[in-house]
């Protein structure tokens, strides 16, 4: 039992140190999703941009704001071993996660995060192309934590 322990946690660590380089390719540059950002309204129609990614002190502040939802999008054995307290767990990767999603409110503020801010990224994408407005990428849950 130690055994397979050992080696659950050996591939999570693999798994959760995968980095995306941080490059201005890799980093959005698209305006941080707020809470004032306006809605879209019957002249000018909703756009799909990128949900942008934003460094740690933002998604510190934004974490801390009334009313913004934190979206851990790792797999359930990452999220067991340790989460943000207010974070809902949606694995990005699972088969349902569409279903999940559809699911939240898309006027809500969203922070999504995952080991290295990868699967965020993908999660914050997947999620903005369904409507959410107020959605960034958090990064990583051993820096936000």
């Amino acid at each position: 039992m130690k055994n397979y322990a050992l080696l659950l946690l050996a591939g999570l660590a693999t798994a959760c140190n995968q980095s995306a380089p941080q490059t201005p390719a890799a980093v959005s540059s698209a305006p941080a999703a707020t809470a004032d950002t306006p809605a879209a309204t019957a002249d000018a129609p909703a756009q799909t941009a990128a949900p942008a990614t934003i460094d740690v002190a933002k998604a510190k502040e934004l974490l801390k704001q009334p009313g913004t939802q934190v979206l851990d999008v790792r797999t359930s054995p990452e999220y067991m071993l340790g989460h943000l307290p207010q974070a809902k767990n949606l694995n990005v990767n699972s088969d349902d996660f569409a279903q999940q999603v559809a699911q939240l409110d898309t006027s809500k503020t969203y922070v999504v995060y995952c080991g290295s801010g990868v699967r965020s990224a993908k999660a914050a994408e997947q999620m903005a192309q369904k409507g959410f407005h107020h959605v960034v990428n958090g990064g990583g849950y051993g820096d936000l934590k």
